[in-house]
């Protein structure tokens, strides 16, 4: 982990550009302290192959998405996709980020069920039981990651670090009531913690991973993962 330095602000490429084998020595710790948390990919890509297509927000209408108007950290409360490009059009680096798991073979075996389309499948017993004992977790695991990553960058002087998670926000997920995620009406009850997903904001995550060259696959029985990314300076 990073601790707190006293340094200069880097947070402006016209700053930190100024010595590039530093801002490198710099991303490599980073990296390597979210490699060192668990994260299977922490890379250095620019923020111009970062994809941001209005589309996406738009598959959290249509069909409706069960989180849409349900979550602060999603659409139509968390950055249109208007708004993130323009954000990410000020940055020139980021740190795309994911973990992942084997997905176990009997939940993939019962996704391979015929005629049972996902507007049903999501609310099957077998699949809220996945989704607490499995999927949840392994967010938290991918947010702890995110945190650390957006923390040691402002750490080290890069103060507009700012981080994205994937899918919705769990933080005060109650598997009790698993269609609830937190009340819209009242001020989120963990702001510095709560972070909207890259979908959320309109990336298209995706294509992100083809323009930095990497690939990303669909669910498989090999790998389920939740990707994240923190723009840096």
């Amino acid at each position: 982990m990073t601790k707190y330095e006293a340094c200069l602000p880097k947070h402006t490429w016209e700053i930190a550009g100024e010595d590039v084998p530093a801002f490198e020595r710099d991303m490599e710790r980073i990296c390597g302290a979210a490699r060192d948390r668990g994260a299977d990919l922490a890379q250095l890509v620019e923020a111009r192959k970062v994809a941001v297509d209005e589309r996406v927000t738009w598959k959290c209408r249509i069909p409706l998405c069960e989180c849409y108007g349900q979550c602060h950290m999603d659409p139509p409360l968390s950055p249109t996709a208007d708004e993130t490009a323009k954000v990410v059009g000020k940055y020139e680096y980021a740190i795309l980020t994911d973990i992942g798991m084997e997905l176990p073979k009997d939940y993939w075996d019962f996704i391979q069920t015929e005629d049972l389309p996902l507007c049903r499948f999501q609310y099957t017993e077998e699949a809220m039981e996945f989704e607490r004992q499995t999927q949840i977790p392994l967010w938290n695991k991918l947010h702890e990651i995110v945190m650390g990553i957006e923390r040691d960058a402002h750490n080290l002087g890069y103060l507009f670090a700012m981080g994205y998670v994937a899918s919705t926000c769990y933080l005060c997920y109650d598997p009790s009531n698993p269609v609830a995620y937190c009340d819209t009406t009242k001020p989120c009850r963990r702001p510095y913690e709560a972070r909207p997903s890259m979908e959320a904001s309109g990336m298209d995550v995706f294509s992100t991973y083809r323009n930095a060259g990497l690939q990303l696959r669909l669910a498989s029985p090999e790998r389920l993962s939740w990707s994240g990314l923190v723009l840096i300076v």
